[in-house]
């Protein structure tokens, strides 16, 4: 994986054929890594140029985690300046759907387009997530899968996200989720005036389905995707519809 150096940090991403008329800037949630849209990394190869970082603090970047939004979008300003993006679009999940929102509203330069994907305009975080992350971790991980994940969806997956969650320092977890829990966006994102692709799980007990529906209703001209039979991951749980949908939007760009 190719490493920049951004603010003094090591940054860690992958990164594709540069020459595609489009470049895709994909951010992970709370506490996680690039590793969240590896399905996309192997089926969107070819639709254009993705870019795969993970945050400060997270997995393979050196730092430490931001404690909120508009720190996070500062940082992602400097991140693509450094790779001398001038023309971009940007999906963001959960935590990192709100990056790409107040980066969209902070007016960053470049973005040609937003994916959200199991993200909102506010983002409230369970005082138990807190609880669980704070006081008791290792039995706490599988509960959090099972929350994070549809009720009916393989084990084998929730096994491999369980062991995701534990390689994860609960520090990274507990700034994210702070930073996500203060986050509240909906008396502004009727001023976002790209196109905005909206991606939902109808079985997302994170973000639930009310909340893309917000989006969709908010963004003038916004298109809401409903995932159906899929939770907070969409993109792991129902990849192939979840690449269709992002190739279709992208080609709907010109």
């Amino acid at each position: 994986m190719p490493e920049i150096s951004v603010d003094g940090c090591n940054v860690h991403f992958q990164d594709t054929v540069r020459s595609l008329p489009r470049t895709i800037v994909f951010l992970h949630g709370a506490g996680s890594s690039h590793r969240i849209w590896r399905d996309q990394w192997a089926g969107l190869k070819g639709t254009a140029r993705l870019v795969i970082p993970d945050l400060p603090g997270h997995a393979e970047s050196s730092g430490t985690a931001r404690d909120s939004m508009r720190e996070y979008a500062a940082w992602l300003s400097d991140f693509i300046g450094e790779l001398g993006l001038r023309r971009f679009v940007l999906a963001g999940h959960s935590m990192g759907g709100a990056v790409a929102l107040t980066a969209a509203l902070s007016g960053i330069r470049g973005l040609d387009a937003l994916i959200l994907a199991g993200t909102g305009a506010k983002l409230r975080v369970s005082p138990v997530i807190f609880e669980g992350f704070t006081n008791r971790l290792p039995e706490f991980a599988s509960e959090f899968v099972d929350l994070v994940m549809a009720e009916d969806a393989g084990s084998g997956l929730k096994e491999e996200l369980t062991t995701d969650v534990l390689s994860i320092r609960p520090s990274v977890f507990l700034a994210d989720f702070r930073a996500s829990d203060a986050f509240d966006v909906r008396d502004k994102v009727g001023a976002i005036r790209v196109p905005t692709l909206i991606i939902n799980g109808d079985g997302d007990r994170l973000t639930p389905l009310k909340y893309g529906e917000f989006l969709a209703a908010a963004i003038p001209g916004a298109v809401l995707k409903i995932m159906r039979g899929a939770g907070h991951v969409a993109m792991l749980e129902k990849p192939t519809e979840v690449n269709n949908v992002i190739a279709s939007f992208i080609q709907s760009l010109g």
